[in-house]
Formats: C-alpha cells, structure tokens, sequence
C-alpha cells in the first residue's frame, strides 16, 4: 500500500475516534474488542447511575426513618401497655378499697343499731329502777331505812375526759377512726352496762330483802306434803294440811325468811315442835315449823333471806323437814302462789 493510502486511513479512523466520548478496549483470548460510547450515551450512563444511587440512597433513608418510627411506636405502645396495667392495678385497688368501705359502712350502721339497743335497754332498766324508788315514801324511819339502803348501791363514777380520733384526710381512713370511736364507746356502754346491772341487781336485792310479800321457799328440799287445807283424799295422804312440808332428806339445813317483817312468836308447841311466826304488817303472816332451834325471838325485825331457824323434827313429825305456812287476813293461802 502506498503511504498516501495509509495515511488517509489513519485519518479516517482519528475521524471516526472523535465521534466518540469513550472507548473500551477489551482483549480475551487474545481477540481485542472495542466498545465505544458515544458522548450522549455517556452522559445517559452517568445520568441513570446517578438516578440509581439516588434512589437507593432514598431508599435507604427511608427505611431507616420507617424502622426507627416502628421501634418510636412499639416503644410508645409499650409505655402504654405500661400505663394500662398500672391503671388496671389502680382499678383493683380501688375496687378493694370500695368493698373495704362499704363493708365498713355496714358494719357502723350494725354497730349504731346495736349501741342504740343497749342505751334503749338501759334507759328502760333506769325507768324501771326509778318507778321502783318512786314508790317508796321517806315519811316514815323503815322506808327511809329502804331508801338509804337502795341509795347506797349507787356510786357516782368519776368524771373521764373523753378520748376521740383527730379527723383524717381520707373518707376511708374517716370510717376506719370512727369505726375505731364507735368500737371504745362500745367497750365503755358494755362496761357501763354490766356496772349498771349490777346496780340494778343490788338495788332490786335490797328492794326484794324489804319486801313485806312473801316470796319463794324457805329452806331448800323436796315437797313432801302438799297444801290441803279442806283435807281432800286426792292429795297427798289426804290429810287436813294449811301449809306445805318440805323435806331436807334428814339434813338440818337453815331456814330463811321469805319476806320482810316482824317476828310475833317465836316459842314450842306439841303439835308444831319449834316454830317462828312472823308477821309482815300488810295482812300476811308466816309460820315456820318442826324446828330443830329458833334463832330469833319475838321482836326482832327481819329481811327477807335472814336465817331464822334451822329445819328439825320436832313436836308432831316423822322426819327432818320444814313445815311452811302463808296466810292473808287470817286466810290460808297455798305456798306454791308464792314460789
């Protein structure tokens, strides 16, 4: 080839090299080949890859902004299972406390009930209490006696400073305190109460001690023979009987007094052994017979449950035991109306 010819080629091919931006020369196994890119196409290349790492770029931005909101939320939805189980917690225990105080309100408005039946029983003992002493007269030296006697079982109690609970913050704490006061004043009106009674049993001992009725047996023991005054066959042996015998099973046991009064006779009878009469000044009299002793004499004043005379088997008997008469206005009276 002659020189002018090559290099025309040489410049044909520098021609077709300046058409384009970028040339790759890749050899394998010895062959070459070229890849040639055109400026545009360059630029598109250039232009996609940066769209490409742009859009990875944003991908990646985005979905570390969506896992760190998701790990925010799950956070924020912990924090509120949190807060629903304190709150849960805060129910119950409201709830208990609820239960707590009405159970505590049921139980004061039990308690009031209970203290207003005590003072109610106690007001009505006083009552009682006071028409019994109203009944007595002071006009003469025996009732004024009574009078002293029954006075003297009560006894003033010393004046105490009341103790209460200082008002709390809480309604519930309320209730507690006053459940608290209402359980002292409790224990104070029970104590009151049996102090109370007790006065009130020394006062009706001493009202029953003078009492001119008689009232209940003289001595302890076992009916042997019943009232029989019109000496009916169908009780016991059938033989005319104005008082009751009481047997002592062959015990000598005291006798007492079943009413106040006075002894009249107080001597020895074939028929009645040993025997006391007393006579009660409102028509009532008493005897009490068979005595192994008398131990009081004509005269002599007595209360009810005094001990006159010891049960025997004197004058007309066949065993140890006390022979009792009750009789009103000269009337035989059957013992066991008295009991």
């Amino acid at each position: 080839m002659e020189p002018n010819e090559n290099i025309s080629i040489e410049n044909q091919i520098e021609n077709q090299n300046s058409k384009h931006f970028l040339s790759l020369h890749i050899s394998h196994k010895g062959n070459q080949k070229s890849v040639h890119l055109k400026k545009g196409h360059t630029l598109a290349i250039c232009v996609a890859a940066c769209v490409l790492i742009g859009g990875c770029a944003i991908s990646l931005g985005s979905y570390l902004s969506t896992k760190n909101d998701l790990m925010a939320s799950e956070q924020e939805l912990q924090q509120i299972e949190r807060t629903n189980r304190k709150l849960e917690q805060n129910t119950k225990a409201l709830q208990n406390e609820n239960n707590d105080y009405t159970q505590n309100i049921e139980d004061l408005q039990n308690k009031a009930a209970e203290l207003e039946q005590k003072i109610n029983e106690l007001e009505s003992m006083k009552n009682n209490l006071n028409d019994q002493l109203n009944n007595i007269s002071t006009n003469d030296s025996a009732s004024t006696e009574i009078y002293n006697a029954v006075a003297s079982c009560f006894v003033e109690p010393e004046p105490t400073t009341p103790n209460f609970t200082p008002i709390v913050t809480t309604s519930f704490n309320k209730v507690t305190s006053l459940a608290a006061q209402l359980e002292r004043i409790d224990s104070k009106l029970s104590e009151t109460g049996t102090s109370f009674s007790q006065v009130a049993t020394n006062v009706t001992e001493t009202l029953s001690a003078y009492s001119d009725i008689p009232s209940g047996m003289p001595v302890n023991g076992i009916l042997s023979t019943r009232f029989n005054p019109n000496g009916l066959s169908s009780i016991s042996d059938g033989r005319t009987h104005k008082g009751i015998d009481i047997s002592t099973r062959s015990k000598i046991l005291p006798i007492a007094a079943t009413a106040a009064g006075t002894v009249v006779e107080a001597s020895y009878h074939d028929e009645f052994g040993y025997y006391v009469i007393i006579d009660h000044g409102n028509g009532f009299t008493t005897r009490y017979a068979h005595n192994t002793e008398n131990l009081v004499a004509a005269g002599d004043v007595v209360k009810k449950g005094d001990t006159i005379a010891t049960t025997g088997s004197t004058g007309q008997s066949t065993g140890i035991h006390c022979h009792y008469e009750v009789s009103l206005n000269g009337v035989y009276q059957d013992p066991m109306d008295y009991e």
